[in-house]
């Protein structure tokens, strides 16, 4: 995963060491005084990481009164503060506005650094192979430390890429070093689930372009692949309730597993020997987890009960890894060592729509979600992740989902304040006045937390409540996952972020519902959790041990914390005429959050 952060390294180290120097530079073209220390100041606050002070400070500013040389300046700076509120567009607009070469003409500015923009704002955009060409570019000018993370920052971006697009590519292009990394990153993207496979491709990749720069420092995760091969459990216990209450989840948790492992094998992947454990049988889930690794198993997935992965919790060092398929109601920073706890879980999604929100350069919020604890937990992170980000939040309202969304909304938007000044108005003059609701202006868009028939009802409410224009941004229960232009036309336009299985149609999903119909339904989420548990399993201590490193599942861009909690990064969509449409790639959690979860 690319974290914005992550991308916008390289600029900054750049700019740091072009100011340390700036004093030494020979006499430039004169700067009025006035917007000298105005420009200043705002690159003063980019270093500082004041973004939306400095994009205040630079709103301020009358491009048309500043020479040629000032609106470079000016530009330059638009396009740093662009790419660190996440926004490719503006930066690639900013850039396009002078004259190629221009920025060079700025002492101050690095003549790397704009290379490195340009590629971090084609990443935002989602146009991820045109990012990795313009570092391939570069890569011939850089310092050792800079090459590498460079390095780095070209396999992400041709891991997010398009694999058809890859593919049609690969089959065309003639420069050796361009089909040399996408050759690397087919590899890994058609074989997600084999992990043996891949590295046998690996090994034919490298006596092929031996002399290939990623040949000799192999990026992220593929420098240990052969070891994690090696080290990979042979006997594997599915813990999961296949009865009682929570029989419907863990049965398509199973399905999933084990449609990942007929997948594998049909494809001639070397495959584990899975032994399934009912744990709605016992009473005790330690005893039945003391049998199973009494019974050889060198793994375990599962459990999924809350209390019984709390039971796990209580432990000092579990004997073989686990991945718990939800979260334990001990605080992560308890969890024992080779725990590892994986989920769908909310906050994840509630974090991820702040930081998307930041990154569009929203200044307040307003937030409407559902009463309860779920609810309260949506908004418990929501509100700490907008506010730690800069954010302001104006408001909050929980309604309880019973269809009267007018009265919370009306309240939301200070509607009824409105109207109760309108009504002391009358009442003073004792006349009739002309009178119409008017809202607050002052919000950027609103958070929402809800189902799909309740969010096709909020979304015309606020419509009625003269809030038409304000954008929406939502979590994944807003999508239903069956396409339907009728239902959804009343969401057009809200954004949502959801799990790529949901807005991919990939082959692989396709076989799944092909031979499992019922992964079709309200479970299919589950499905895909199930998929990705067995996709991960090989590579728990891989993603533990390496920073930076991930795995594309079909949940999200999956990483780790420091408390061995799986973290998933999301793609964003919008509802245009009806239906779900994917935006842009992933957006990756903040470094500093580091909340605890839930899950089922």
């Amino acid at each position: 995963m690319l974290n914005f952060r992550f991308c916008v390294f390289f600029i900054f180290v750049l700019m740091l060491a072009a100011c340390s120097s700036q004093q030494k530079q020979t006499a430039q073209p004169e700067i009025s005084p006035q917007e000298e220390h105005i420009l200043v100041k705002a690159e003063r606050l980019l270093i500082e990481q004041h973004y939306l002070d400095a994009q205040d400070t630079l709103n301020s500013i009358d491009i048309f009164s500043l020479s040629e040389l000032e609106q470079t300046n000016f530009y330059w700076l638009k396009a740093q503060l662009s790419v660190y509120l996440g926004r490719g567009d503006d930066a690639i607009t900013a850039m396009n506005a002078v004259q190629p070469g221009a920025f060079g003409q700025l002492g101050h500015v690095d003549p790397n650094a704009p290379g490195f923009l340009r590629a971090t704002a084609l990443h935002l955009q989602g146009q991820f192979i045109a990012s990795a060409r313009e570092r391939m570019f570069l890569s011939g000018v850089l310092t050792d430390a800079l090459y590498e993370q460079n390095h780095q920052a070209i396999w992400n971006s041709l891991l997010q890429a398009d694999e058809s697009r890859v593919e049609e590519l690969a089959s065309k292009t003639t420069t050796r070093l361009f089909k040399g990394w996408l050759d690397l990153a087919l590899i890994i993207k058609r074989n997600q689930i084999d992990i043996d496979k891949q590295l046998s491709k690996l090994r034919t990749w490298q006596v092929i372009y031996e002399e290939h720069p990623a040949a000799k420092e192999l990026p992220g995760e593929l420098g240990q692949l052969e070891e994690y091969v090696e080290t990979k459990a042979k006997y594997v216990a599915v813990m999961l309730p296949l009865s009682g209450k929570l029989a419907s989840t863990g049965t398509a948790l199973r399905d999933g597993i084990m449609a990942a492992y007929y997948q594998a094998k049909k494809a001639g992947a070397s495959v584990p020997e899975i032994r399934i454990y009912d744990t709605s049988k016992t009473k005790s889930f330690w005893s039945l987890y003391k049998q199973a690794i009494l019974d050889g198993n060198e793994l375990v997935i599962g459990p999924l009960a809350k209390q019984s992965v709390t039971r796990l919790q209580q432990e000092s060092r579990l004997p073989v890894p686990t991945l718990a398929l939800n979260y334990g109601k001990r605080d992560a920073s308890e969890n024992p060592e080779q725990l590892f706890q994986f989920g769908l879980a909310v906050e994840d999604e509630a974090e991820l729509a702040a930081l998307y929100a930041r990154q569009q350069g929203y200044h307040n919020a307003i937030a409407l979600v559902p009463k309860g604890p779920w609810g309260e937990r949506v908004f418990k992170r929501f509100s700490e992740t907008w506010q730690s980000e800069g954010g302001r939040l104006i408001e909050a309202q929980f309604f309880n989902g019973k269809g009267d969304y007018n009265k919370v909304i009306s309240k939301l938007f200070a509607i009824d304040d409105s109207e109760r000044r309108a009504r002391n108005l009358k009442k003073q003059l004792g006349a009739r006045i002309e009178f119409q609701a008017r809202r607050r202006d002052d919000i950027d868009f609103i958070f929402v937390a809800a189902l799909p028939q309740q969010a096709r009802q909020i979304k015309p409410t606020l419509a009625f409540n003269f809030a038409k224009d304000i954008p929406m941004i939502a979590t994944s229960q807003i999508y239903s996952g069956k396409p339907s232009r009728i239902k959804d036309r009343d969401l057009n336009s809200v954004v949502f972020c959801d799990i790529p299985w949901m807005l991919e149609n990939s082959k692989l999903k396709r076989q799944i519902h092909k031979l499992w119909p019922k992964s079709k339904g309200g479970l299919d989420r589950l499905y895909a959790l199930g998929i990705d548990a067995y996709q991960l399993y090989p590579r728990l201590g891989q993603i533990k041990v390496l920073k930076n490193s991930s795995i594309r599942g079909q949940t999200g861009q999956l990483a780790m914390d420091r408390h061995g909690q799986i973290v998933r990064s999301l793609p964003f969509a919008i509802f245009e005429k009806g239906l779900a449409k994917k935006t842009q790639g992933y957006v990756a959690h903040a470094e500093s959050q580091q909340g605890t979860r839930e899950g089922f």
